[in-house]
């Protein structure tokens, strides 16, 4: 079954341009601020795609479900680390569609580029609140 989410086509027009280190600092500054009281990820019923959350001095990338963090992906207990590592990512690493990316690679329809991180969700991310 294909979605349109994850046609050949929509997978094609996501930017390859890195996220980079100014954004990615921006990023795990505003989750470290914020502990407890806002994450970076879709809270809705079912599946909500990828997520990134501050929880005990450690950075962790998750799948959610139901609004929260239901199984970790990687997690950082260096800032450093965790910064360097979104600083090198892309739309398109993200959306799970390069087989390169261990950590977001997919060959699910219904999870390639379906609420993943965006530079354009990390952007605004940063700016609200």
């Amino acid at each position: 079954m294909k979605y349109k989410w994850s046609s050949t086509k929509n997978i094609e027009k996501l930017s390859k341009n890195t996220f980079g280190n100014k954004l990615s600092k921006k990023v795990a500054k505003k989750l470290r601020s914020i502990l407890g009281q806002y994450d970076f990820f879709y809270s809705h019923k079912d599946y909500c795609g990828h997520g990134i959350w501050f929880n005990e001095n450690s950075f962790e990338l998750c799948i959610v479900s139901d609004g929260y963090p239901d199984k970790r992906i990687m997690k950082w207990d260096n800032e450093n680390d965790f910064i360097m590592f979104l600083s090198k990512q892309s739309d398109y690493t993200c959306s799970g569609a390069d087989i390169n990316e261990k950590l977001f690679y997919t060959s699910a329809p219904w999870e390639l580029n379906n609420q993943r991180l965006t530079e354009e969700r990390l952007k605004d991310f940063v700016n609200e609140c």
